[in-house]
């Protein structure tokens, strides 16, 4: 069972709710039940778009989809609720299904005496984002499965992760289903108004206390210090990444992309840091060593084991840093891991038809399945390659020496060993020893696409086909591959003519062929960073226009009156108190933090347009962190240090003016587009447009040159290097150009010794 990302280290559930239900149950006698399991409509699931809801339709549980109906039925029934949140990728949600709400007994008292609610996490994730936070700071709980027990006024009452049916021999009440959910409908039937008073009083309080309050002393720069600080105190120099412990381990691409950035600017560790750090992950059992692609996390601390479902967000985010890292280190070993996860994408994730991407890969391949898909055994490994040939693999892929071993005891491939340290294994020349890896890869790979593949959901969802066109543009950015740009500018005109809703944004997702699912908040702000990334990448001003239009509809619809990003739902409403939500914008969980995204956006698209307005907004967006997150800081803050970062140090907005159809205009924008710089902006001007602004400083300088060849001019602060009219001056000055130098009172480490990569 994983964690949610901003509880992923707290493995323990804290069940502080049962005092009260002992309380008010202390004879813990069943009440005659409230209505038969008639009282439920059947298969209400089973046109649902959702695959996973359709899964559950035929099942024993009469659940019920998310609505208004489900909430009216409760309170008509006069039942709690429980809501089951899940996702079709989920292992534990699977095994929940087949082994919990399977069970006659279970079945029988949800159908009798509660109204079970069955909620897809990828399908509303606002739902989800609320209960992963109300749950936990009121018991702990968090991550798929994710089961909550609420009133029929949507007071949370208790939360829980995996629940099997009964108690384990040694365990309590709160360690299974049937108990706990006779133990609350005691309760509730013998005092319904009492059940819902308390409970609702108990989230009010602990939301009160979720976040420090605003004026606690802490400001942005404070803040900034203390992100950049927790880097360098939780980075593991064994395994990489940052956070130590047992696991699980998630990627934390965002805090990595934070330490590129603030090796870029200010201390070369944090560069050594983040490049040591993929190369540790991506040689582990958790990147696909024959198909490529990243799966969801680790379940160790070694990245070497783990849970199998891969995840769109998971393969977008991780193109940007390899790529951003690409671009800073030239490490080549870097373009291997992008062009694996491109590959992965395309062949799995890219939907031929719509030219969109679909949302995820299950782990299991069949039921009771977990991962074997991608898991070998050395025979398996003998019988497929020849002797020689097997010999290599086995050392290669980490078999013969401490192999990382799956739940099913089947083996998983991993990297452990560098070219050199191979070729010096097998006593042969370096480019021998990857020629037998490479005969090695394809007939593994080929004969493993014989197996039963996990499936895939074919879902298409804004956010992650918004989080996706970045990726592939960053990919394309680094290396010069036209192929993914076209890529990612034919999945982003498939969301603009298709998930557009009649209000001016978007929908959350395209099925069946049609959009539904009002958008989410984090629906429109990854899109705005994607035709921002658009315009810079293509030179064509509709995606600007368009960014324009969402940033605008992201200021004025999805703002509380403190500055948080919010969803507006309709439906979530009902459930109270929302303001305990408000502090997750800040986290990166697991997707980026929305509101960092959106400061990040708005300050490229008032940079590009020179609109103050949206300038100010970045900076209102921003003013709020101090407040909500205090100075307790860790890696889950990556997107918003970078933020943070990214405005104390400057930055670029580079200026290429040339006519378009200048070759080497084109060249200074590849130049720009290629280069390493945190926060760096790219905008076109053509001269030869009349109607085209360019900016006073730049127009002076310009003419001052005296000539009409294509000139670039790198800007940040208030402050503009030369004018370049060369790629390779334009390529120095984004690498050397910089503001006054900002002195930072950080103890920092050692730099760590350099691994071979």
């Amino acid at each position: 069972m994983d964690l949610s990302t901003r509880n992923r280290f707290a493995c323990a559930i804290v069940f502080c709710c049962l005092a009260f239900f002992a309380a008010i149950s202390a004879s813990n006698a069943s009440s005659s039940n409230a209505g038969a399991a008639d009282a439920l409509p059947a298969e209400a699931l089973r046109n649902s778009q959702s695959r996973y809801l359709r899964e559950a339709a035929s099942g024993p549980v009469r659940w019920q989809p998310w609505g208004a109906a489900a909430f009216a039925l409760a309170s008509k029934l006069k039942r709690p609720m429980l809501i089951d949140v899940g996702a079709v990728w989920c292992h534990w949600c699977h095994v929940m299904d087949d082994n919990t709400y399977s069970n006659p007994q279970v079945a029988a008292i949800l159908n009798a005496r509660f109204v079970p609610v069955k909620v897809d996490a990828d399908e509303r994730p606002d739902i989800d984002s609320y209960f992963q936070n109300a749950a936990s700071h009121l018991t702990g709980a968090g991550g798929w499965p994710l089961t909550c027990l609420i009133t029929p006024s949507g007071s949370l009452i208790y939360a829980a992760g995996f629940l099997p049916p009964m108690p384990p021999p040694g365990g309590g009440a709160a360690s299974a289903m049937v108990p706990l959910l006779e133990r609350i409908a005691d309760a509730y039937a013998k005092d319904p108004a009492a059940v819902d008073r308390e409970a609702f009083a108990l989230a009010r309080k602990i939301a009160s206390q979720s976040s420090p309050a605003p004026g606690s002393g802490v400001n942005s720069a404070d803040l900034r210090r203390e992100i950049i600080a927790s880097l360098a105190k939780s980075y593991d120099p064994e395994a990489g990444g940052f956070g130590r412990g047992s696991g699980p381990r998630f990627y934390d691409f965002p805090a990595i992309r934070l330490a590129l950035a603030y090796g870029f600017f200010q201390h070369d560790a944090f560069r050594e840091m983040a490049l040591i750090s993929l190369d540790k992950i991506a040689r582990g059992g958790v990147f696909d060593q024959l198909g490529g692609g990243f799966h969801r996390y680790s379940t160790d601390q070694a990245w070497r084991v783990p849970h199998f479902e891969k995840m769109a967000y998971d393969q977008a985010m991780a193109l940007i840093v390899y790529s951003e890292a690409y671009q800073f280190s030239r490490d080549s070993n870097l373009l291997e891991i992008i062009a694996g996860i491109r590959s992965y994408v395309n062949q799995t994730l890219l939907d031929p038809v719509t030219h969109a991407f679909f949302a995820d890969q299950d782990a299991d391949a069949f039921k009771g399945d977990d991962g074997s898909y991608y898991t070998w055994t050395e025979a398996e490994v003998n019988k497929t390659l020849p002797a020689n040939v097997a010999h290599a693999a086995v050392i290669f892929y980490g078999m013969s020496d401490s192999p990382a071993v799956a739940p099913d005891g089947r083996i998983v491939l991993r990297r452990p060993l560098t070219d050199d340290q191979l070729a010096r294994r097998l006593n042969m020349w370096p480019a021998a020893a990857k020629r037998l890896q490479t005969r090695a890869k394809l007939p593994m790979l080929a004969a493993r696409e014989k197996r039963p593949a996990p499936p895939v959901d074919h879902a298409i969802m804004t956010d992650r086909n918004a989080l996706m066109v970045s990726g592939y543009l960053a990919a394309s950015n680094a290396t010069g591959d036209r192929i993914s740009r076209q890529a990612a500018l034919a999945a982003l005109d498939f969301v603009l003519t298709r998930l557009r809703d009649p209000h001016g944004g978007f929908y959350h997702v395209w099925s069946d062929g049609h959009a539904s699912v009002s958008g989410v908040v984090a629906d429109q702000v990854y899109l705005m960073e994607a035709l921002l990334d658009a315009y810079q990448a293509s030179g064509d001003t509709r995606y600007l226009r368009e960014a324009r239009t969402l940033g605008i509809l992201i200021a004025d619809r999805y703002r509380n009156r403190r500055g948080l990003l919010v969803n507006r739902s309709p439906d979530i409403g009902r459930v109270q108190p929302a303001e305990t939500g408000d502090a997750v914008a800040m986290y990166d969980q697991p997707m980026p933090s929305v509101q960092a995204v959106a400061a990040r956006a708005m300050r490229t698209l008032g940079e590009i347009t020179s609109e103050q307005s949206f300038l100010k907004i970045a900076d209102a967006l921003l003013a709020p962190a101090p407040g909500m997150v205090g100075a307790v800081a860790d890696s889950t803050l990556g997107t918003l240090g970078l933020a943070l970062e990214e405005r104390a140090d400057g930055g670029a907005t580079v200026t290429i003016v040339g006519r378009a159809g200048d070759p080497m205009t084109q060249s200074m924008v590849e130049t720009a587009l290629g280069a390493f710089r945190p926060g760096k902006v790219v905008v076109r001007v053509d001269p030869s447009q009349k109607r085209t602004a360019i900016p006073s400083t730049i127009r002076a300088m310009y003419e001052a040159a005296g000539h009409n060849a294509p000139l670039a001019f790198v800007c940040a602060g208030t402050a503009c290097s030369k004018p370049a009219s060369t790629t390779q001056q334009l390529r120095e000055s984004l690498e050397e150009f910089r503001v006054a130098e900002i002195s930072h009172t950080l103890a920092l480490p050692e730099a760590p010794a350099t691994t071979s990569r």
